[in-house]
């Protein structure tokens, strides 16, 4: 989903103040929790009316909410609402109840009902009396409602998703239902996380084709193809100044070093005729040999490239002997160069 999709599309805003309900007006909720059928059976059991509810995002966006109704005379109402692209699914959890609850108020049922929902969530947002959420807030209208006009009162339970709950299963299915439904969509607002989301992916998306185009023929993009990759990296390797002469290629080795006319010449005294380049130092200089050869063994065994970083980041082992390698060279070269 693009932003530019949403062009028709507002963003969702708290509820004001002074339009909130009192916090001393909004009913205190608890949920119980039930990990099977039979332990629902027996939360449920004082509650005539039993309702399930649930949200769904499909992989191609579509957004859907439903609730089950289990009625006291055996009959089941099933409330669909298909819902904007641009609606989370923490969203269509909540609406999933507000429609539930939003029926109750109008039907002619005025017994106990118990709200199982696996939006564990949904119920916590719930649970916060100051939550300014416009779906939470009209949950807390509603259920004031339910309760000073027609004196009924909801329970809440969460229940373990797909775990064989029928009404679980059954909201699951009708919100899956309501996400394809070919009818017009409400709730046709985006939440400040989708901006983010959207904005976040545009940032990436430009910062990776400027690191493409600036990085070509840098010795960091030998290293690292993708943005992602250097992220990854930092996540699991700290950063040190050896690392980052490696990387980077701006170091002490001769190479470099000639390119400002600080060495006569760019070759390595191993032999006096190899290009001291990272790539030598790393793969080829027999005087680093021993701590390469434990590098290599370690990544031998653990059947990875010893020189591609996204394999050497599967495993901590290689981490340690890539990390150990590096500053063993770039500790030990300026002494070797005497430079």
């Amino acid at each position: 989903m693009r932003l530019s999709d949403a062009i028709d599309v507002t963003l969702r805003r708290k509820v004001p103040v002074r339009e909130q309900l009192h916090p001393a007006q909004r009913v205190s909720i608890d949920f119980d929790e039930a990990h099977n059928q039979e332990l629902l059976d027996t939360i449920s059991y004082n509650f005539p009316i039993k309702i399930f509810t649930d949200g769904s995002k499909l992989d191609g966006g579509e957004v859907g909410s439903a609730a089950v109704v289990y009625l006291p005379n055996g009959n089941k109402v099933r409330l669909k609402t298909k819902l904007g692209r641009t609606t989370s699914v923490f969203i269509a959890e909540l609406t999933a109840i507000e429609s539930a609850l939003l029926w109750l108020t109008r039907s002619k049922w005025r017994d106990n009902a118990i709200i199982a929902s696996d939006s564990l969530s949904s119920l916590k947002a719930l649970q916060d009396r100051n939550n300014p959420d416009p779906t939470v807030v009209s949950i807390h209208s509603a259920l004031k409602n339910l309760r000073q006009n027609h004196d009924q009162h909801v329970r809440f339970t969460w229940v373990k998703a797909h775990c064989g709950i029928e009404g679980n299963e059954l909201a699951d299915q009708a919100a899956k239902e309501a996400a394809i439904q070919r009818t017009a969509t409400c709730n046709n607002e985006f939440p400040i996380s989708f901006a983010k989301h959207v904005i976040r992916q545009r940032t990436h998306k430009k910062w990776q084709e400027e690191y493409v185009l600036e990085s070509q023929n840098s010795q960091i993009a030998k290293w690292f193809a993708t943005i992602d990759e250097i992220e990854e990296f930092r996540k699991q390797v700290a950063v040190s100044f050896e690392m980052t002469q490696i990387l980077t290629g701006h170091g002490y080795h001769k190479s470099y070093l000639h390119r400002f006319k600080i060495t006569d010449d760019p070759l390595c005294p191993c032999d006096d005729s190899s290009i001291q380049d990272i790539s030598h130092l790393l793969r080829h200089c027999p005087i680093f040999g021993a701590a390469r050869h434990d590098h290599e063994m370690t990544c031998n065994n653990l059947k990875i490239n010893p020189y591609k970083i996204n394999e050497i980041l599967t495993k901590s082992e290689p981490i340690t002997t890539f990390t150990q390698l590096i500053k063993t060279i770039v500790n030990r070269l300026k002494n070797i160069n005497k430079t």
